[in-house]
């Protein structure tokens, strides 16, 4: 089992890297068209617009392809734009165009502002225009690079010779899923000793019974035999699973039930194995939305603040010494930790261990009032929490999102990500990414108590909706303004 995990795991790391260099070459093809069509989208809105501007001198106008290219294929493998997507389907692709369309728009806007700020003309309209026209192209790139890898698969993928194993009566709506998905790939039945005489109306060959196995094995040329649930007496079962693994076939075995959406798992308890199925928080569909949401206001709002941000950079540098950014290491979803940025609002070296017993909170918060360590602008940051914007960045990677609890040092749990003292509430948290703002900050952030934060955020991940994720966003900005909590 452990050999053949390892095949499947490698099959699929060369999938992907195949599918990354279709789907490069694609993008890189797409960008040539998306440019193409984006001059003469704009051109055509002369009649509207008091700049009228000629296709013919597009290089005048519009930015460099060059300077896009590098820089829009380079950020899309530093955010993993480029990540293995899992199960296809429309909105995964859908999703991975809509990334790609985000990260190229904004890279172009910056190049824009950049450009006009050197005295050169570049029309600010080109990057609008853009944006439809690139989520159209890039989510055609996707759906063509799909087929192709689907069309290579078909030349290179070793036929699959698999049979069921078990009383078809009592798994009949089984066996009609796994016919329907992949009927090609099935050899027929195996049925219990006894039951032969009773397979005639089977909906599926039979090839014999249990005690036949090992002849099948050869005469089939089987890779794989699934088990139906429930539908084997266990000196049968013991008997198939002992001969398949001489044989070197994998034994599955089929549930007759899955609530969906879980997350299923194969653990041990008591010297048994188990299937543990543990319920998801969000469905995939809640977190594909939430997903799309989080790019584009993190992208929209890092185009629209990135004069503010290059403005707050130069003042920390200048007021005193050190990185403009500070890097922390803190608990993301699954325990996983991630690097997150703020801005510098502390001077270099300030240890929190020297000022540990003036903690004003307790539990896993660390909070003082005038803390000792942080600058005059760091105050001033802290206050209205200027210093948390670079953590858009962390959104775009996918590391954090906008809404969600907040994320906690690593220093202040476990090295799994978790806390002994509150391991429920650290189970519960990691669940989902942590957020750029939350129900903690909107409901009092650091004045509230340790107890308050644990009951929000079950509150938050336990009632969550694209609804709740706007109220709580529309309510930080009045909340951030009146400074309230934030020390």
């Amino acid at each position: 089992m452990t050999a053949e995990r390892a095949l499947a795991n490698n099959m699929d790391a060369h999938r992907q890297r195949f599918r990354n260099i279709v789907q490069l070459l694609l993008d890189v093809l797409s960008l040539k068209l998306i440019w193409e069509c984006g001059i003469l989208a704009r051109v055509s809105l002369n009649p509207l617009l008091s700049a009228n501007v000629k296709a013919e001198q597009s290089t005048l106008w519009a930015p460099h392809i060059l300077l896009i290219l590098p820089l829009w294929l380079a950020l899309s493998f530093r955010f993993r734009l480029y990540r293995a997507p899992g199960r296809s389907n429309f909105w995964r692709l859908l999703l991975s165009a809509f990334e790609n369309t985000v990260l190229l728009t904004t890279v172009t806007a910056l190049v824009t502002f950049f450009s006009r700020q050197s005295g050169e003309f570049v029309s600010r309209m080109f990057v609008a225009v853009m944006f439809p026209v690139a989520l159209v192209i890039l989510a055609l790139s996707r759906y063509l690079g799909e087929a192709i890898t689907a069309l290579a698969e078909r030349g290179w993928a070793k036929p699959r010779s698999i049979a069921l194993v078990g009383d078809w009566k009592k798994a009949s709506s089984l066996i009609g899923i796994m016919q329907a998905t992949q009927a090609n790939a099935f050899r027929g039945l195996i049925v219990p000793e006894g039951a032969l005489a009773h397979a005639g109306a089977c909906p599926m060959p039979v090839l014999g019974t249990t005690g036949q196995i090992a002849e099948l094995i050869n005469k089939e040329r089987l890779d794989r035999v699934i088990v139906l649930n429930a539908s084997l007496p266990s000196a049968e079962l013991e008997h198939c699973t002992r001969v398949s693994e001489r044989m070197g076939v994998a034994v599955s075995c089929a549930l007759d039930f899955s609530p969906e959406p879980v997350h299923m798992d194969v653990i041990s308890y008591y010297g048994l194995p188990f299937v543990e199925m543990i319920p998801r928080p969000f469905t995939r569909r809640q977190e594909i939305v939430k997903r799309i949401f989080d790019v584009a206001v993190s992208a929209l709002s890092i185009v629209l603040l990135s004069p503010v941000l290059l403005v707050l950079a130069a003042l920390i540098r200048a007021t005193s010494k050190g990185p403009i950014l500070y890097k922390s290491p803190r608990i993301g979803k699954g325990g996983r930790h991630f690097t997150f940025l703020k801005f510098r609002s502390m001077y270099v070296d300030s240890d929190r261990s020297a000022v540990a017993r003036a903690n004003e909170k307790n539990g896993h918060i660390f909070k003082m009032r005038n803390d000792p360590r942080v600058t005059p602008v760091g105050r001033f940051l802290r206050r209205y929490s200027i210093d948390e914007l670079p953590q858009l960045i962390n959104i775009l990677r996918g590391e954090m999102s906008f809404v969600g609890p907040r994320p906690l040092p690593a220093c202040d749990l476990g090295p799994d990500g978790m806390s002994k003292q509150f391991s429920t509430w650290s189970e519960e948290r990691s669940r989902v990414h942590p957020g750029l703002t939350g129900l903690w900050q909107v409901s009092g952030r650091s004045d509230l108590a340790f107890e308050d934060m644990v009951r929000l955020d079950t509150a938050y991940i336990q009632n969550w909706s694209l609804a709740l994720d706007v109220r709580i966003i529309l309510d930080t900005p009045m909340l951030v303004l009146r400074g309230a909590g934030a020390y």
